[in-house]
């Protein structure tokens, strides 16, 4: 069966192991001689259906590496899409033959085989992912040996390619940036020495490389072309996690809102050690009245990386909404897990799409969170008729819900519903998160 999930992405391994063992630890080579796992997922046909009907060089997604240490030619690309007839199909058709390397960049957002591993690795790893697709001629080779500033999953899906790894000389190293260069020398170096390689892997369909950040390599065909998917993972790093934490705290605490002085910026006076000004910051979070809440920070956080809805249902359910009535059938969108965050002011709510809803509905969260498909007259009574269609049409039209035809479940009949009047506005949601 072809990969579709991060669970299939790993196997035979499981998705534990992985994690244990080989995220940001170790490499992993998936030997599976199992050309099936990644049938229909982007091979030499793939290259010139995605060309054509998908465009992504129009939009600039489309890269032109030559063999060797010559610049790339996307420039060239660029002038050609908007110069030819066929948007540069014949310029990548003839530089694939001259042994170019192509490489569609973004994939995920416009080849849909790609762009469900993407999603279901996204949701799993609890991190954005990125893929580019890699298309190489026989015996060529795009990219000198070099390290990634970020963790990569290969998956082999046509033809074969040999890897070529190197010593680890620095773990999990972050990319470079103008600051860190000027403050770590050892960023400065503009061709790093590798020495020669400690392994060597050939991919074949279907075979998974796992790379953690930090492992120089390098890539090339062997006599036959190649065709890989690169997945980048970008995970958010601790360091980062934290800096969101001293934003937060800045908000608690005006010393940290104030400017750094004049003096200081100056050089007419000395800042305190990074050891003591660490202190400080501890010493403000453990003096807050209400202390800032990480977990909440965590699942925010979490938040970007949940899976996408399918589109089953979204239109028909668009046009459809305003006819509703209590005998129509709603359940969640195809694909995607129903999540609920309480804050003090409301409940955030994410199924596809987000929404907020008022305290007030906490008897019905149960209810939502229980059943995935209802008959709208059998929401808990505790609200009213009205009140029922009023959060079940908003529920559909901010994508947590949709329109079925299926049957209704059956469900046990609740409280009778309390006199409510006819005012509903406590019951209209608040969109976003």
């Amino acid at each position: 069966m072809t990969i579709q999930t991060a669970a299939k992405v790993f196997a035979p391994i499981g998705l534990t192991e992985f994690l244990s063992d080989y995220l940001e630890r170790d490499i992993l080579h998936l030997e599976r001689k199992a050309p099936e796992l990644v049938k229909g997922i982007f091979d030499l046909e793939s290259m010139g259906h995605c060309v054509r009907y998908m465009k992504p060089q129009v939009g600039g997604n489309v890269r032109v590496v030559p063999k060797g240490e010559d610049p790339e030619e996307t420039v060239q690309l660029n002038a050609m899409v908007g110069a030819s007839e066929d948007n540069g199909e014949g310029h990548l058709t003839s530089s694939f033959a001259m042994g170019k390397t192509i490489i569609f960049n973004g994939a995920e957002a416009y080849w849909p085989p790609v762009e469900r591993i993407i999603d279901d690795l996204k949701e799993t790893l609890a991190c954005d992912v990125k893929c580019n697709v890699y298309c190489t001629p026989p015996q060529s080779q795009g990219f000198d040996t070099h390290v990634d500033g970020h963790d990569v999953l290969v998956l082999q899906t046509d033809g074969s390619k040999t890897w070529r790894l190197h010593e680890v000389d620095q773990a999990l190293p972050l990319e470079s940036t103008p600051l860190a260069a000027e403050m770590f020398s050892m960023l400065q170096s503009s061709k790093p020495e590798y020495g020669d390689p400690v392994r060597e892997v050939t991919l074949h369909p279907g075979d998974l490389l796992y790379l953690p950040r930090g492992v120089p390599h390098s890539a090339a065909s062997t006599t036959e072309h190649s065709i890989h998917l690169t997945i980048g993972l970008y995970p958010l790093r601790r360091h980062e996690f934290l800096s969101r934490l001293v934003d937060l705290l800045a908000f608690e605490d005006e010393g940290l809102r104030r400017r750094v002085s004049t003096a200081i910026m100056k050089g007419e006076e000395k800042e305190n050690s990074a050891a003591e000004m660490f202190r400080e910051l501890a010493a403000i979070a453990d003096g807050l009245e209400t202390p800032i809440d990480v977990d909440r920070l965590v699942a925010i956080s979490s938040e970007s990386y949940a899976r996408a809805a399918g589109t089953t249902g979204s239109f028909e359910s668009a046009i459809g909404v305003e006819s509703m009535s209590l005998e129509t059938v709603i359940e969640r969108p195809e694909g995607c897990p129903w999540s609920v965050r309480r804050t003090p002011m409301d409940y955030r709510i994410r199924c596809g799409g987000s929404m907020s809803l008022p305290l007030k509905l906490d008897p019905v969260m149960g209810f939502l969170e229980e059943h995935a498909i209802f008959r709208i007259a059998d929401a808990p009574d505790l609200m009213a008729n009205d009140a029922k269609l009023t959060l079940c049409r908003n529920l559909v039209r901010n994508g947590l819900m949709r329109i079925s035809n299926k049957p209704a479940p059956e469900i046990r009949a609740s409280i009778p519903a309390p006199a409510m009047g006819g005012d509903l506005s406590w019951l209209m949601p608040t969109v976003g998160s």
